[in-house]
């Protein structure tokens, strides 16, 4: 179980808070064979009514070593938002995904029919990588491009477009303190909600109980 407050929810370069402040509960379970699960419980900072529910992840896998430092992995994820989120009204996506990863790089590809409330199909690409620069200090990024599939994508205005995000977090004792860049293109086409900012600098801390 991990606990964490972070200035702003950012999604693939969009902020999933409305550009507000979050708390974050994080519950996850391993099993040996290699199969997880994991939920997770957003609360906001709305901007007229204090703290509101915000959202909830699901997410569940299945992870393979096939060499010594390659493992595979496979599952699916699906969130719901509400009303204080950034989107216009309340939204849901789910995606599944498949992807490998070393130790110190991983790329994975995620699919959904119905991405964020878009009425197409989308895949999102991502290569990500991290860093141990010190036993209490990692340095981690991605990037990746979301992308329609299909002609009724291209039909409804949708462009293929990028995100990407780098960041460092410092253990201090039982926390961890975190901060990292986030950065999208200009087209929003694939999001039904509100824009914020194309860059920003989130800052966050966590701890595990």
């Amino acid at each position: 179980m991990v606990v964490s407050a972070y200035t702003d929810q950012r999604f693939r370069g969009y902020s999933l808070s409305d550009g507000r402040p979050v708390a974050i509960l994080d519950l996850s379970y391993d099993a040996s064979n290699g199969i997880y699960a994991a939920a997770s419980g957003l609360v906001v900072g709305a901007r007229d009514d204090g703290l509101k529910g915000l959202g909830v992840t699901l997410n569940g896998g299945y992870a393979k070593a096939i060499r010594p430092s390659l493992t595979l992995d496979i599952g699916a994820v699906h969130s719901r938002y509400s009303r204080y989120s950034g989107f216009i009204g309340s939204d849901s996506y789910t995606e599944v995904y498949a992807g490998l990863s070393s130790k110190y790089v991983g790329a994975r590809l995620s699919v959904s029919p119905n991405y964020i409330g878009a009425a197409h199909w989308t895949a999102h690409g991502e290569i990500n990588g991290h860093v141990d620069v010190t036993r209490s200090l990692l340095v981690d990024g991605s990037l990746g491009i979301l992308a329609p599939v299909g002609r009724r994508g291209y039909q409804n205005g949708a462009h293929p477009q990028w995100d990407a995000r780098i960041g460092l977090s410092q253990r201090l004792g039982p926390v961890m303190l975190h901060a990292a860049v986030t950065a999208r293109g200009r087209s929003p086409a694939s999001y039904t909600y509100r824009s914020h900012g194309r860059a920003a600098l989130v800052l966050g801390i966590s701890r595990a109980l």
